[in-house]
């Protein structure tokens, strides 16, 4: 495989819009927001330092925003909504917080006493304080496992906090608010108010919120040249725009440094709920192991097993309340579930290059062979070998763990199940002996050679010429010789059984081969 090279830009965009989802704000707020409070600090004369610290404060103020989220919806209800009234309160007006709580426990609640939402609402304190500081910590490490300056986790512990000195969970005061953390909080408000209010009462509550929440002289720096400063900020952001406003020097992460960064997202998709803890890092681990039981191609197994941390990113949209809930999910609610793998492809889709493949396998985990499974009821021509793996890993992890509406099964009630999936059409019968031997469950033999033997080496030759590269182009791109590729070519023919590209590239299509990307120009 060639040596990596990800912007590491590109993955502050995927926990940007992973925090987007968990925090119910419209498409690329965080985005938008960096947009904007880039532009602030330009327009300030911040040095390169001092931008770079805004830029990673815009794009991960709420990374940590999942920690014991459970805990809010235990007391709340829908934390997601939660989040979204938050975020246009004054959150130093008392008045105000209450009301916000109040609605939060009708909503939850229904049945609650005007007494007992009073004394509820009197000890949301007690809940939200302790929920805060975890958010604030875990930010903190996540930007440290990601390669953040530690100027940049210091100043993602204090996302909260007002210049008045109100916000929590610390109650710091004027400048002990790092600038930075001021500019991001002052941008960010002013793109949801706008989105929900308008230019012009945007412009008056932050007026009224100077000295307050705001830093006065950063507020009337802002109202001085917000018109200028709001041009396209409702807008979409794209890739581009956000990598361009990155300072230089341009972070640039190497293989491991992925790899941690993707055990980074697993780990914050995760800590949601007590149940899911490590679940994706175990599917992770299982369906590498079973894609190199299988003799995938290492790009492969790589692209797999990054799927395996991230397969999840997109269930942030849902409610924890509603995972929480004993009871089965209603119609409206398993919609919205199923659409998960959708919100995972989008949020991992922006980082382009190795980020596509594994978006791609993001966006089919829950397909099946017959069809039969969501959300784009893809069938088995468009389910690679690593997505078939990957399915068959999910759906074996996911079968042993307890939930509030299910016990977890046994390893061999979860393997006859998955083996009912195959009976039935829907799961790769070789992927899933692939992951029961893996897991430590008697073998059976596949009911099918569905790669004819071939070495992972064959399978990048016939993915290039499937794709309409020559023999010489796809020995370049390999960087191997022409005769080894010829060679590699001959043998693959010879055990697919065909003796043109013309059915190779069918049998490769028929089988889930080809990939995106590859195609010849």
């Amino acid at each position: 495989m060639a040596a990596l090279a990800v912007r590491r830009a590109d993955f502050l965009m995927t926990l940007a819009y992973a925090t987007d989802l968990a925090t119910g704000h419209t498409r690329d707020f965080a985005l938008r927001s960096c947009v904007l409070a880039m532009r602030l600090a330009e327009t300030a004369g911040l040095d390169e330092q001092m931008r770079r610290s805004v830029y990673h404060q815009a794009l991960l103020r709420h990374v940590g925003c999942n920690a014991d989220t459970h805990l809010l919806a235990a007391a709340f209800g829908n934390e997601i909504a939660l989040h979204q009234d938050y975020a246009l309160i004054d959150r130093g007006n008392i008045a105000e917080i209450r009301a916000m709580f109040a609605r939060a426990l009708t909503r939850t609640f229904p049945t609650m006493s005007p007494a007992e939402v009073d004394n509820a609402v009197a000890e949301a304190r007690t809940v939200t304080v302790p929920v805060l500081a975890g958010c604030c910590e875990v930010a903190q490490m996540i930007a440290g496992r990601i390669g953040l300056s530690l100027e940049a986790c210091e100043n993602l512990g204090q996302p909260y906090e007002r210049w008045d000195g109100l916000g929590l969970p610390l109650g710091l005061k004027g400048d002990a608010v790092r600038l930075p953390v001021r500019i991001v909080a002052l941008a960010q408000d002013a793109v949801v108010l706008t989105e929900h209010h308008g230019f012009e009462e945007m412009i008056a509550i932050i007026t009224k919120r100077s000295g307050s929440a705001y830093d006065p002289e950063l507020a009337n720096f802002f109202l001085a040249h917000a018109e200028r400063l709001m041009v396209g900020i409702d807008g979409p952001v794209d890739r581009e725009t956000i990598l361009a406003l990155e300072p230089l020097p341009h972070a640039v992460l190497g293989e491991d440094a992925c790899e941690e960064a993707y055990l980074a997202i697993a780990d914050m998709i995760d800590m949601r709920m007590p149940f899911t803890f490590g679940h994706s890092r175990a599917v992770a681990e299982l369906a590498h192991a079973a894609g190199k039981h299988m003799g995938l191609p290492a790009s492969d197994m790589r692209d797999v097993r990054w799927a395996g941390y991230t397969h999840d990113i997109g269930e942030l949209a849902v409610p924890v309340a509603t995972w929480m809930r004993a009871g089965a999910l209603t119609q409206r609610e398993t919609d919205e579930a199923r659409l998960h793998p959708y919100h995972g492809e989008r949020a991992l889709a922006s980082m382009g290059g190795e980020g596509k493949e594994v978006a791609a396998l993001v966006l089919r985990h829950h397909e099946h062979l017959d069809g039969s499974g969501y959300h784009r009821y893809a069938r088995g021509n468009d389910l690679s070998p690593a997505a078939r793996v990957l399915a068959a890993a999910e759906a074996f992890q996911t079968a042993r763990e307890a939930r509030p509406h299910r016990a977890g099964l046994s390893d061999a009630a979860a393997a006859a199940k998955l083996r009912g999936a195959v009976k039935e059409g829907k799961l790769c019968a070789e992927a899933v002996e692939a992951v029961l031997t893996c897991a430590g469950q008697p073998a059976r033999r596949a009911t099918a050679e569905r790669l004819a033997g071939l070495t992972p080496r064959e399978i990048e030759v016939l993915r290039l010429i499937a794709a309409g590269h020559t023999a010489k182009e796809a020995a370049r791109l390999l960087e191997i010789a022409p005769k080894t590729a010829d060679n590699h070519i001959q043998n693959l023919y010879s055990k697919i059984g065909v003796t043109t590209r013309a059915g190779a590239a069918l049998y490769a299509l028929e089988r889930g081969l080809v990939q995106q990307g590859i195609h010849a120009a």
